[in-house]
């Protein structure tokens, strides 16, 4: 029984530096960093989105390194065009980095959101992103959201693209062919901004759109409320106006009636029959009096 403990021990061993080795060697196909600066808050927001190469077995365990004093904000994948929260272990301190642990379980994109301070000195902005991973990217894409009240943006490396938006902020992307494991790759940009409004408020507000918890589906039970309050209302409105269109319908036939009303018998002259005019006193044909 010993001697196939030992046994076991020793390919264990053996084997230990193969599924090491097996770890460290997975390859991100694609990475995407998106860097949005006083987007909702005053702090700067990062968002990896990744993905791993064809041939990754599965599943596997991914570490993503994120700045010390980082807020994280999401960690989630794309499973069936729906965005799906993804377990992770708690960060783990090493240096200037935390260290996030997941398990990569499907073939798809992933998705890790932090906040991370962004340097003020009066009206100017500084910040400088690092990225370094022990896994080789094939593809690297960035995305700088410029703020819409940002002027003399400084983007190092300078970013070939720029693409403004309605609503005023400009998209500014550089893509990279990409990064080998355990190389840095460093990236600094300063602007200036006489105000702390967020980029979120200066967009326009959609009306009767629907937002991201509507199902987009019309709820008759939902509804019915408003629909009973509206038809309400329209039935008072309408009693109103009939009350007050009756009431002069009825004032103007009476004051009708009272104008066509007959003020006697018709007065006829007693001479010649000639029927004579109201107020007359003499017939206007033969000039005798009348008789009234």
């Amino acid at each position: 029984m010993r001697k196939t403990f030992l046994f076991i021990l020793a390919i264990s061993l053996l084997l230990l530096p193969t599924l090491a080795y097996a770890q460290s060697d997975l390859t991100i196909n694609e990475l995407s960093v998106q860097l949005w600066p006083e987007y909702d808050r005053s702090d700067m927001l990062v968002m990896y989105s990744f993905s791993l190469a064809e041939d990754t077995p599965l599943p596997t365990e991914l570490r993503v390194r994120v700045p010390a004093n980082a807020e994280v904000n999401a960690v989630a994948k794309l499973s069936a065009d729906t965005m799906l929260t993804v377990p992770y272990d708690p960060p783990i301190r090493e240096g200037d980095w935390m260290i996030i642990t997941l398990v990569i379980d499907e073939l798809t994109a992933y998705r890790v959101e932090y906040y991370t301070p962004l340097e003020k000195n009066g009206g100017t902005r500084n910040f400088s992103f690092l990225w370094e991973s022990d896994y080789d990217v094939n593809a690297l894409f960035l995305e700088f959201q410029e703020p819409p009240s940002a002027t003399n943006l400084a983007l190092t490396p300078v970013f070939s693209n720029a693409t403004p938006l309605p609503e005023g902020m400009t998209y500014h992307t550089l893509a990279i062919n990409g990064v080998e494991a355990n190389k840095a790759f460093t990236l600094s940009l300063s602007y200036e901004k006489n105000n702390d409004n967020f980029t979120v408020s200066s967009m326009p507000v959609e009306v009767g759109g629907l937002d991201e918890n509507s199902s987009g589906s019309f709820s008759i039970s939902e509804s019915m409320p408003t629909v009973l309050v509206g038809v309400g209302v329209l039935l008072i409105v309408g009693g109103l106006l009939y009350f007050f269109l009756a009431g002069r319908g009825d004032n103007t036939s009476k004051e009708s009636r009272k104008r066509h009303k007959p003020s006697g018998p018709a007065v006829h002259c007693h001479d010649c029959g000639s029927r004579a005019r109201s107020g007359d006193k003499f017939c206007r044909s033969c000039g005798a009096k009348l008789r009234l």
